[in-house]
């Protein structure tokens, strides 16, 4: 197992007139080298659960175990969080709240000297992580403020690849992003999966949840009301308040089936595997 996480809470400002309870009971698995979603209404508290998976924010009540780390509501019991947070890591939605230094070689080295890496070799693993997200030389001395959004995320991502973490936690990855900016970044974490990394997306791009994700779970009012694959989501989406948007390819699927042909709805996540379905279908 790589996460657990045991009857949750989270209130913000507690035991004052403002609290906010934000997380109430949440109970998941996430297994190592699975590819999950984490969907949800804005406010539904998907942000502060991916938070409390390395310790951002601590449990007001509950656990969440992540492999060998243990985090829970009593700071004491939260040893070697630095290497927790080495061994999950969590690129924001506005990756220029992770970017602070004056250039970007220097943001995505900061992360390598703070586990200890001396200075030339975290420039230099920093320079292989920029050069695998797709920035080449010419941006390893420019200032990560001068970047278009869509770079600004590959830097963050370049700072996470560094560490090389065994669990990547990403809060809407495509947010803001062209169809090109969208299918590059996807393309690159996809690739981490492929290398053995957990991912997990929160996200409200469907058709992003549909192509590439095992699992999901969908999050209202701090509650955990579904777990299961993206298609058995869509399937019953429009008769249960998921606050999710089903994807057209998912709508066209699901009425050729309904018209009568023999296809295997489950096994549909890109438009090529329905060409490849009704293909087989027809010729079988």
């Amino acid at each position: 197992m790589s996460i657990k996480v045991d009857n949750l809470f989270y209130t913000y400002m507690a035991n004052s007139n403002q609290e906010t309870p934000a997380l109430k009971g949440v109970s998941l698995n996430i297994d190592n080298n699975s590819f999950v979603g984490i969907l949800g209404a804005t406010g539904s508290g998907k942000s502060t659960l991916i938070q409390t998976f390395n310790a951002l924010l601590l449990p007001t009540c509950g656990t969440v175990t992540v492999d060998e780390f243990k985090v829970s509501s009593e700071k004491k019991k939260n040893k070697s969080i630095k290497e927790l947070r080495k061994h999950l890591s969590l690129v924001f939605q506005f990756p220029e709240y992770q970017l602070f230094e004056e250039t970007v070689e220097k943001d995505v080295a900061f992360g390598l000297k703070n586990f200890g890496y001396k200075n030339e070799d975290a420039l230099k693993k920093a320079h292989e992580a920029l050069l695998q997200v797709g920035l080449d030389e010419s941006y390893f001395t420019r200032s990560p403020f001068d970047l278009s959004g869509g770079e600004k995320r590959r830097v963050a991502i370049a700072g996470i690849i560094a560490i090389d973490p065994d669990i990547l936690v990403l809060d809407e990855p495509t947010a803001g992003l062209d169809p090109v900016g969208c299918q590059s970044i996807m393309k690159l974490v996809k690739n981490m999966f492929d290398n053995g990394k957990t991912i997990i997306v929160v996200t409200h791009d469907m058709e992003m949840v549909m192509e590439y994700c095992q699992k999901v779970f969908v999050v209202k009012e701090g509650q955990i009301i579904f777990e299961g694959s993206p298609n058995a989501l869509f399937s019953v989406a429009n008769e249960e308040d998921y606050a999710i948007e089903i994807p057209p390819l998912f709508l066209l699927a699901d009425r050729l089936k309904k018209a009568g042909k023999n296809i295997d709805i489950n096994k549909i996540h890109t438009s090529s595997d329905l060409i490849k379905e009704l293909k087989e279908k027809r010729h079988g």
